[in-house]
């Protein structure tokens, strides 16, 4: 009889931490995409919806601003991440919850755009 492995518990705490840094490292991915996005979007001439933001774009161009948009977004999700050890089923589903939104808004902003 073959070792079931996939049963013992540093196998499943192991299988969850990649998985967690797998999505940890998707949302680090997407917010780079939605910066390079973001600015082609601005030198079309679009507006950046979140008032915050566009204070930041208009004070300090567009380049630093989503500079600080992209810097604030990494470090709330590496906040996030850093809570995986003690939440990590709330860490999981936070991850995913992010990842689907970025994606979803994504390709609504591209589908505005080419059509």
């Amino acid at each position: 009889m073959q070792p079931n492995f996939n049963s013992h518990p540093n196998t499943i705490f192991e299988s969850s931490m990649n998985t967690l840094r797998d999505l940890f490292f998707l949302n680090l991915t997407l917010q780079i995409f939605d910066g390079l996005f973001s600015y082609q979007v601005f030198s079309l001439g679009a507006e950046e919806a979140n008032p915050i933001v566009a204070a930041a774009i208009s004070n300090w161009g567009v380049i630093y601003g989503l500079l600080y948009k992209k810097t604030l977004a990494c470090l709330l999700l590496l906040m996030i991440f850093a809570l995986r050890h003690r939440h990590t089923l709330l860490v999981k589903r936070a991850m995913v919850f992010t990842a689907s939104a970025y994606t979803c808004v994504t390709l609504v902003c591209l589908w505005q755009l080419l059509r």
